[in-house]
């Protein structure tokens, strides 16, 4: 027989009101959940300490090493010098006290007050989102919804009567697998109180912890052959997996995918893999993650190398691990690696990456930001740059020096070289503007063999007209921020970087980051390379790679700031990390040579024009018997040495007319097919409203006719010398 329907209500309001004080009190979590979250907090706060002193330790160990390598080499340091080698001997020994303290993380037995208080903070979250909708009905009634507060008295004696005498089961939530994975050290004895025993674990070394060693082989490929792909990889597959898990990139317990044999050699092991499907993860949150992946694979930062696939998807990555940093070494650029450089087809050496790479740059549409702070190793890349444009004829370089005398070696190499302080803003304005002016003449060569661009024709490159035109400029904040020619350097530099490549005028920039706003954005938004080299901080580096590169994990201020010429480049939509060479010494010598004698001046005198020959008199016949008289030539030969008068030259046409018969010339030129108004307003250099009316005129005196309707209007010649 069924209860009456007010004793089953109240039966159900009890059961729901033992419930929600269950939940809200935060009973459905075990004293042993509690007690680990609070233990793998305390292990994760003194991890991250030891980490913290060790990270300042090498690195006050590493200045001090190069402080007395440098007293070693010179015989000496300077007073400012020794001050730092004193104050960086006192911070290592400081920090190895702090290490030494630390010591080893021991769980110790917690103080059951400490779960208690923990417990009372899970009640007071749950207490607060329960009488958020008391809340909101309280003041829905109060706003004038008088009918918030009887609809959710209904609706709560609805589901009262709904339960009725059926009971909740108050159980307790297991304690997660996770957790209980990241806490060993925490050891539950079964059929006791929830309470745990707890057992001391070591967690990390006393004093100075060294660096994690490399492993001699990749995680699971024990006996792999070292130098050879080889099959298998089992191993390897669960190990990259557990470690992205654990850095949360991919949920627990989801494995990657191994696409390729791993490659294990004596200096590195290199494995390729596709993080699983419906995860969300990417190549991004790998690099991001970078840091932390390493440290569970045993390999700092600077051993682990991730980079995506070419030609692959986002999913697609391959991940390596050195025995020692690959950029620890410096490479030098010798002059045979310069010898008969080719910027436009082979490109210059600039840099190598983790693999040993040689890396080229090409001044095919290439223009470069370079930036970085002071010391970081911008000299040395501007230094391959300059010599490699040197050693190709066919580039002129114009360099502007903004932090004389740093360029200065190649001051008498340059085509023109801008360094007074007082008259430099002035003279790199001029020469931009020139150059700005020049593009118009350009593009009329170019429209004349009917292409748009030198990378059309690469045979054109270096004719007459068309050489390749490379402005760097050092230290940019010098000349952009200059009171008076500050904003005409940035209009010429805007327009150079929108339209010079296509006409062969490259630009190449270095900046020190110390200023926002240096270049602007329309400059920045052209380039095609971004070099950042060290930077003391992520905004700093993400002036120079763009905004939110560093939340992607790409920041330049996490690299090596004693590692010169390391940096991060941003080329054709992908970050690669890589290290300048080193051009410097007897090298260096022996490419300046070779610029000398590829640029001098001939010295051998040009051949004497061929001396003009007198008309010869016909002979006129002489008597019989008589001699014949000799000519006297020698006032003839007075007159073919003076100097004939000058001829009177035509009057001075104006600058308008030349610029209309320019026009007509270009578009006799193009030919049949014609030439687009705004082609010819660059060629000739005038205003596109301007030549749309001498078009318009030419048309209807019938010099010329349009081709096809607007905006795709061509014009084409109609006399006869098209």
């Amino acid at each position: 027989m069924s209860q009456r329907p007010a004793r089953r209500t109240r039966s159900g309001a009890r059961h729901l009101a033992l419930f929600l004080a269950h939940w809200a009190g935060g009973h459905t979590v075990s004293n042993e959940e509690l007690l680990r979250r609070i233990i793998k907090q305390r292990a994760d706060a003194h991890q991250e300490a030891l980490e913290e002193h060790r990270r300042l330790v090498l690195k006050a160990h590493k200045k001090a090493t190069k402080l007395h390598r440098i007293a070693e080499e010179d015989g000496g340091l300077t007073p400012a010098a020794k001050a730092e080698l004193k104050a960086a001997t006192n911070e290592a020994e400081r920090h190895t006290a702090a290490l030494r303290a630390l010591g080893e993380f021991t769980v110790p037995a917690l103080d059951p007050g400490q779960v208690r208080h923990r417990r009372r903070r899970i009640a007071a979250a749950r207490c607060a989102v329960l009488a958020a909708p008391a809340a909101g009905i309280t003041a829905a009634t109060v706003a004038g919804a008088w009918w918030t507060g009887p609809t959710a008295a209904v609706l709560g004696v609805l589901t009262s009567w709904a339960r009725g005498p059926q009971a909740f089961d108050l159980t307790v939530r297991p304690v997660p697998a996770d957790l209980i994975a990241e806490t060993p050290m925490v050891l539950a004895v079964p059929g006791a109180a929830p309470a745990p025993v707890v057992a001391p674990v070591v967690a990390a070394a006393a004093g100075l912890p060294p660096v994690p060693p490399m492993p001699t082989t990749a995680p699971g490929t024990a006996g792999f052959a070292p130098g050879t792909a080889v099959e298998g990889g089992q191993d390897l597959v669960p190990a990259l997996s557990k470690a992205l898990g654990a850095c949360r990139v991919i949920p627990r317990g989801t494995q990657v995918t191994l696409l390729a044999a791993p490659e294990v050699t004596a200096e590195r092991w290199t494995a390729v893999v596709r993080l699983p499907d419906d995860t969300g993860a990417t190549v991004d949150h790998v690099v991001a993650a970078r840091k932390n992946l390493g440290g569970e694979l045993g390999l700092d930062r600077a051993r682990l190398h991730v980079e995506q696939v070419a030609g692959a998807d986002d999913k697609t990555l391959r991940v390596s691990g050195f025995t020692t940093d690959p950029f620890a070494r410096p490479r030098l650029c010798t002059v045979e690696m310069l010898g008969g450089v080719d910027v436009w087809e082979q490109g210059i050496p600039v840099a190598f990456d983790a693999f040993g790479r040689l890396l080229y740059l090409r001044l095919r549409d290439v223009s470069i930001l370079l930036g970085g702070s002071s010391r970081s190793g911008k000299g040395a890349v501007l230094r391959l740059i300059i010599a490699g444009c040197l050693l190709d004829s066919r580039v002129r370089l114009h360099l502007a020096d903004g932090k004389h005398p740093g360029q200065y070696r190649w001051s008498l190499l340059a085509d023109s070289y801008i360094y007074d302080p007082d008259k430099r803003a002035k003279q790199l304005a001029k020469r931009l503007e020139a150059l700005v002016a020049e593009m118009g003449e350009r593009a009329g060569r170019l429209a004349a063999v009917g292409v748009e661009s030198l990378a059309e024709r690469p045979d054109l490159v270096g004719t007459e007209g068309l050489t390749l035109e490379v402005v760097v400029v050092d230290e940019v904040s010098a000349f952009t921020l200059d009171a008076k020619y500050g904003k005409r350097i940035t209009k010429a530099l805007i327009e150079l970087a929108a339209r010079g490549l296509a006409f062969g005028i490259v630009l190449i920039l270095a900046t020190q980051l110390s200023t926002a706003g240096v270049l602007d954005r329309l400059v920045t938004s052209n380039v095609v390379w971004r070099w950042c080299m060290y930077a003391t901080g992520a905004d700093e580096s993400n002036t120079i790679l763009g905004k939110g590169m560093a939340g992607r994990g790409y920041s330049a201020h996490l690299l090596d700031p004693e590692q010169r010429g390391s940096g991060l480049l941003l080329a054709e939509g992908r970050v690669s990390t890589v290290r300048s060479l080193w051009l410097d010494g007897d090298d260096m010598t022996a490419v300046q040579d070779m610029i000398r004698a590829l640029r001098a001046e001939p010295t051998t005198p040009a051949p004497p024009p061929a001396p003009a020959q007198a008309p010869v008199p016909a002979p006129s016949p002489a008597p019989t018997g008589e001699a014949v008289a000799e000519a006297d030539w020698s006032v003839l030969d007075g007159w073919l040495e003076q100097a004939a008068p000058p001829v009177p030259g035509p009057a001075r046409v104006p600058a308008g007319a030349l610029q209309r018969l320019r026009a007509l010339e270009v578009i006799r030129q193009a030919g049949p097919d014609g030439i687009k108004r705004a082609a010819l307003a660059d060629a000739v250099g005038a205003a596109a409203t301007t030549v749309g009316g001498w078009l318009k005129e030419w048309t209807v005196q019938g010099v010329i006719e349009a081709l096809g309707s607007p905006p795709h209007t061509r014009y084409a010649a109609t006399d006869g010398s098209q």
